[in-house]
C-alpha cells in the first residue's frame, strides 16, 4: 500500500496535499478511539503544499508515537511531569529518516506513560480504543499507532519496543509487528530502557513493513548498539525449519493455542518442517528484563524523585521497585540476559525460526488491569506476553495475524530468528499473508484510498 500510494503521488494521481487532507479527516471521524492525541494539522497542509512530490514514500501522511522527538511538536510520552515540555528542536532519527523519504507528519499517537506497560492509558491524554472491539485495549505501549493503522487513519505510524511494545499492540490489532535487531536501527537519543528499545516497522502488509524497515535502518552516531547499513537482512526469505514452542508462561488460552496450531498446519502444508520444542525461557527470565528495566526507568527520572507522586499509580509502583533495585540484582540479570541469549541462539542456529504465541490471553480492557491468568493458571501475573525476553536477547521478532479470538480481537503469532536476520521473520510472515490472508482493515473502516 505505501509503495502504491507514493506511486500514485509520482504519477500525479493525487496530491500530498489530498492525502493529508484525507487522514485529517479520517482522525477526525475517528476522535472516540483515540488514538491521536495531538494534531499538527498545520504543519502538514504547510509540508504537503510545498512537497516536491519525491522519495518512496512520497506524501504519505505519518502519525508518530508520543516517545520519538518531532521538531516543532512537543512529546510528552503519555506524562504529567512532561506536559509542558519545550517543543522539539531536533528530530528522532527514524522520524528523519522517514521525513526525507518523503512522509509529511500529520499527529501523535497515545502511549501508556513512560511506554512502561500493555495498555494504551495514561492521565494525560486518557484511554485508547481497539478498533476491533472498543471494550478491548489496542495494547501497549504502540497502542495509538496501531489502532490508528487498524482503523486506517494514516498509512504510516512509528513503532518502538522495549519489552513487546510493538509486537502486543500489532498482535491485538490485527497487524504485522516487527521489532528488529538492536542496533539495525540507530537510535540518536538514548532511550529510558537503554539496551531493550528499538523503534520498529508496523503495518497492514509485509511489503509495507518492509519499505518502512528500509527506509529506518542504518547506525546512528553514539549508539554503540548500531551496526552498519546492510548488516541486517531484511528481504523475505524461507527458514529451513519452524520450531514450534507452546508457550514461554504457565500456560495459554485454548482459543489462542488453536489458532496457532492452525498456522502451523498452514506452514507444514506448504513444506516448511515444522518441530515442537521445549520453552528456551521461562518467567525467571521475564523477571530479570523486569529488574533491568524498572531500574533503569527509575534512575532515567532520578532528578524528578520529588515529582513521582504525580505519576499514574502503576508508572509510579514501577519506579519505586526499580529504585529499589540492588547492583548485585541489576548485575545478575544481565547474565541471566547474555546466557538466554546463548540458548536461543544455539536453537535458532542460521536459519531456523522459533514461533510462540506472541499473546497468551485474548484480551483485556482499554484501562486495563493487564490479565494474570490464561488456560488453567490464574493469579499469575506474569503470563499475558511472550515478548520482553527478544528484547533482553536483541533477537528480530515479529508478530503475526493469524485470526480472531471469541470477542473479535486478533490473535497473532510470534516469529523469532537469528540475529540480523529479519528476512526470515518476513518470509514466515510472507507465507501466512499468502496461504492464509488476514484483513487489511478493522469492521467498519475503510481502507486508505489508493488512486
Amino acid at each position: 500500500m505505501l509503495a502504491e500510494l507514493a506511486t500514485a503521488v509520482h504519477r500525479g494521481d493525487v496530491t500530498p496535499l489530498e492525502l493529508v487532507e484525507e487522514s485529517l479527516r479520517r482522525i477526525d471521524g475517528a476522535a472516540d478511539l483515540n488514538a491521536v492525541i495531538r494534531l499538527e494539522a498545520e504543519f502538514a497542509l504547510a509540508a504537503a503544499a510545498a512537497h516536491d512530490r519525491t522519495g518512496p514514500l512520497a506524501g504519505i501522511p505519518l502519525l508518530v508515537k508520543d516517545g520519538p522527538s518531532v521538531a516543532g511538536s512537543r512529546t510528552t510520552v503519555g506524562s504529567r511531569l512532561l506536559a509542558d515540555n519545550p517543543f522539539d528542536t531536533v528530530d528522532d532519527v527514524v522520524v528523519a529518516r522517514l521525513r526525507a523519504a518523503g512522509a509529511i507528519v500529520v499527529g501523535r499517537t497515545n502511549s501508556p506513560e513512560f511506554a512502561h506497560t500493555l495498555v494504551s492509558h495514561n492521565s494525560l491524554h486518557g484511554t485508547t480504543l481497539n478498533p476491533w472491539n472498543t471494550s478491548a485495549s489496542p495494547g501497549g505501549s504502540s497502542g495509538g499507532s496501531t489502532a490508528a493503522l487498524a482503523a486506517a487513519l494514516a498509512p504510516l505510524a512509528t513503532t518502538s519496543d522495549g519489552g513487546g511494545s510493538i509486537r502486543i499492540p500489532a498482535a491485538a490489532c490485527g497487524l504485522l509487528g516487527l521489532k528488529p535487531t538492536m542496533g539495525t536501527v540507530g537510535r540518536n537519543h538514548l532511550p529510558r530502557w537503554i539496551e531493550f528499545s528499538t523503534q520498529g516497522a508496523t503495518g497492514r502488509t509485509v511489503a509495507d513493513v518492509l519499505l518502512e524497515l528500509q527506509v529506518i535502518s542504518g547506525p546512528a552516531p553514539g549508539d554503540w548498539t548500531s551496526v552498519p547499513l546492510g548488516t541486517a537482512r531484511l528481504a523475505p526469505e524461507r527458514p529451513t525449519r519452524v520450531l514450534a514452542c507452546r508457550t514461554f508462561r504457565a500456560d495459554v488460552d485454548p482459543v489462542v493455542e488453536a489458532a496457532v496450531e492452525q498456522a502451523l498446519e498452514v506452514l507444514g502444508s506448504d513444506g516448511l518442517q515444522v518441530e515442537r520444542v521445549d520453552a528456551p525461557s521461562s518467567a525467571a527470565e521475564l523477571l530479570h528484563w523486569f529488574a533491568i528495566s524498572s531500574a533503569e526507568l527509575a534512575q532515567s527520572l532520578a532528578d524528578r524523585r520529588d515529582d513521582w507522586h504525580r505519576l499514574d499509580a502503576s508508572t509510579r509502583q514501577l519506579v519505586e521497585y526499580g529504585a529499589a533495585i540492588t547492583t548485585e540484582q541489576y548485575i545478575a540479570a544481565q547474565r541471566s540476559r547474555h546466557a538466554l541469549g546463548e540458548r536461543i541462539d544455539e536453537l535458532l542456529g542460521d536459519d531456523a525460526v522459533l514461533v510462540v504465541p506472541t499473546l497468551n490471553v485474548q484480551w483485556w480492557p482499554p484501562e486495563g488491569p493487564a490479565p494474570d491468568s490464561a488456560g488453567s493458571v490464574t493469579g499469575d501475573p506474569t503470563i499475558p506476553v511472550n515478548t520482553p525476553e527478544l528484547n533482553s536477547t536483541g533477537h528480530p521478532a515479529a508478530s503475526v495475524p493469524i485470526g480472531l479470538g471469541s470477542t473479535g480481537v486478533p490473535i497473532g503469532l510470534q516469529v523469532i530468528a537469528p540475529r540480523f536476520r529479519e528476512g526470515l521473520t518476513l518470509g514466515v510472515a510472507q507465507l501466512i499473508e499468502r496461504l492464509q490472508p488476514w484483513p487489511t482493515v478493522a469492521p467498519g473502516y475503510e481502507p486508505f484510498p489508493i488512486p
